[in-house]
């Protein structure tokens, strides 16, 4: 491979000119997104790279939301990517989403206007909350701008925890086992007739299918679950919270005793990152036998974490969907989750990736799974003689492939017409959906190393393109929909692995407040996605120090590269990023080469500090056998 002098703004595997209006082929062509006005109303990593994507797809008109609690911020609350952008081309908002439901739907429609005003057809939201929250594709949609992801019917039909275990029942796919209709047997509990809960629609005033809930062919539960729907349309709530909490806590006994020693998960319908789940039933995990008394007691935890699960979601306004997941919580597994692209028609899997490693409902690492990575995996162990690693390979390898067919198969039941995830839990021989995460994943660059695609004419095999971002890949199908034909997948790095680089305190909990005082250069081979904190300033050409907001998470940076095998991977990201190394309290100046951040506790962490020699046009980076490079002498991570 070639040697590049920067693998940050020029890295041959994220950058490359995207203007499919310059190819030869007049097909090829027909799939050009420069008319395509996105605004981009996300902060992190992936509002930079979603920057750099539209640019180098010709995207000339192209703005940012700037919120005041954006993660990384200068003196001045200015964010790293402004150096990217004319001043015209960045709005400015308080916050992405308001702290109450009033403030949230004021926010959704303040942005919408900007995109209205400024001449923006189109938004991506990124990986944020915004990114599947159906109520905000909705208002997008309904004023004529496209959305840069999963449509709003979408985002009900799989964003919805209760709705994506009930579509993948409904298509074979194994699922956790648990409850998915608590809110209706909440109701039902208090109206346990078709009668009544006709009653009680024609009370409330509600637009309900009365033949529907009359017939007796239908489900009572799912003939409450209509009349839920039309209050949550109409805005009314038809049981309290504390009704609610009451259902779950007798259901939760329930499940202690169908499973004895197990714990019980409660689980918001919506969120993600961890929020909105509570695991209750710890005092009898391993009892075979447990009495009643105990039963009652550990279920009896059950309406109080209702009621945080819902407020750590915002559920908790009048006439908001209170329904939540009241599940099996299985101990020992693997976090796994399958890559989708679709476009309605069509859906593709694009491989998994392992993401067990991690820390407060936090994903920590991401490590690539593929059927080709596994069979060669498997084919090394066999030639070597470890029949037992190459059986538990050959089982992962069986599992890999029914996860990506059972995958795929709900990404075409439910219509999917842009990039999600199928989350599952793996234990040992079997595997359980989970649930669809309806947004691009902050790990998607994993994939990206793993699989390119290649979309060719259906008139001419040899007519094609290939695409290997999935923003490119999103943006596309926002612009040209059921025109792209089905892909096929390419392979690129039979292995990949990205780490997440997050701002804590001595005690590893998220931390705000610190200070950026040194950042070092991408190393050859590394993807750094930074937000944008690599760019100096363009007067000095120095290193911009950056405060750490945290208003929403704790990310700052995700380092990926790729590899032949995911041990390999996992040494490559260790050559890029080999920190961090803890102790110290006081600040000392270190060269600029090196990391550090003031975080407000006594912490300390050191980083690569300098690039390695290029490796040869013959020899690519991941085959090197080059020593891990020097470091010079740490910064210090201290309270100011």
């Amino acid at each position: 491979m070639a040697a590049h002098a920067d693998w940050y703004q020029g890295n041959p595997f994220t950058h490359r000119d995207r203007r499919l209006s310059r190819s030869p082929s007049e097909w090829v062509r027909s799939f050009a997104c420069e008319d395509l006005r996105p605004l981009i109303v996300c902060r992190g990593p992936i509002r930079k790279e979603a920057m750099d994507v539209f640019e180098e797809m010709g995207m000339a008109h192209y703005g940012i939301l700037l919120s005041e609690k954006d993660s990384i911020v200068y003196p001045n609350a200015l964010a790293p990517e402004l150096r990217q952008l004319a001043d015209n081309r960045v709005h400015r908002v308080p916050d992405y989403t308001g702290a109450t439901k009033e403030e949230r739907v004021e926010r959704m429609k303040q942005i919408v206007q900007i995109a209205l005003d400024n001449g923006h057809d189109s938004i991506f939201a990124g990986y944020g909350f915004m990114a599947e929250d159906e109520e905000f594709v909705a208002a997008v949609e309904a004023a004529g701008l496209k959305f840069i992801g999963p449509n709003s019917s979408i985002q009900a039909r799989a964003g919805k925890k209760d709705e994506a275990k009930r579509t993948a029942l409904a298509v074979g796919v194994s699922v956790t086992p648990g409850i998915n209709d608590v809110a209706a047997r909440t109701l039902l509990a208090k109206h346990p007739t078709r009668k009544k809960l006709l009653a009680l629609a024609e009370a409330e005033g509600l637009e309900v299918d009365r033949a529907a809930i009359a017939d007796e062919k239908v489900p009572l539960e799912a003939a409450a679950e209509r009349v839920l729907m039309a209050s949550y349309s109409r805005g009314v709530d038809l049981c309290t919270v504390d009704e609610l909490g009451a259902q779950v806590q007798r259901e939760v006994a329930e499940l202690f005793e169908k499973h004895p020693g197990s714990r019980v998960r409660l689980k918001a319908i919506g969120g993600g990152g961890g929020k909105g789940q509570r695991i209750l039933g710890g005092a009898l995990l391993g009892s075979k036998s447990p009495d009643a008394r105990l039963v009652e007691q550990a279920a009896a935890e059950a309406p109080a974490m209702v009621r945080e699960v819902l407020a750590e979601v915002k559920a908790t306004g009048v006439g908001d969907n209170k329904n939540l997941l009241i599940e099996l919580n299985v101990e020992q597994t693997r976090h796994n989750e399958i890559q989708l692209l679709g476009n309605g028609k069509w859906c593709v899997s694009l491989g998994g990736r392992d993401c067990s490693l991690q820390m407060h409902e936090q994903k920590l690492l991401e490590v690539s799974v593929t059927q080709e990575g596994l069979a060669a995996a498997q084919a090394r162990a066999e030639k070597a003689g470890r029949k037992d690693e190459a059986r538990a390979l050959a089982t992962d390898l069986e599992i890999l492939r029914r996860m990506e067919d059972d995958a795929a198969r709900f990404g075409e039941a439910v219509g999917l017409d842009s990039a999600s995830t199928f989350e599952c839990i793996v234990d040992r021989d079997r595997y359980y959906f989970m649930e669809v995460n309806t947004r691009i994943q902050v790990e998607h660059r994993v994939t990206e190393l793993c699989y390119s695609l290649r979309f060719s004419n259906p008139a001419a095999a040899e007519d094609s393109f290939v695409v290997e971002s999935l923003v490119e890949a999103m943006a596309l199908l926002a612009r040209h929909g059921k025109r792209l034909p089905r892909p096929a997948r390419v392979p690129r790095f039979p292995a990949a692995v990205e780490a997440r680089l997050n701002a804590t305190d001595a005690s590893l909990s998220p931390h705000a407040g610190g200070l950026i005082r040194f950042w070092s250069r991408p190393i050859e081979g590394e993807i750094r996605d930074d937000q944008g904190i690599c760019l100096p300033n363009p007067d000095t050409g120095l290193f911009m120090r950056y405060r750490v907001a945290g208003a929403y998470d704790s990310n700052i940076a995700l380092p990926s590269p790729g590899a032949r095998t995911a041990s390999t991977a996992t040494s490559s990201w260790r050559r890029c990023w080999p920190g961090p190394a803890c102790g110290g309290s006081t600040s000392r100046p270190t060269s600029s080469s090196t990391t550090g951040w003031s975080t407000g506790s006594s912490a300390r962490t050191s980083w690569p500090s300098r690039r390695p020699a290029s490796s040869s046009p013959t020899s690519p980076w991941w085959a090197s056998s080059r020593t891990r490079p020097t470091r010079s002498t740490p910064p210090t991570l201290s309270r100011r």
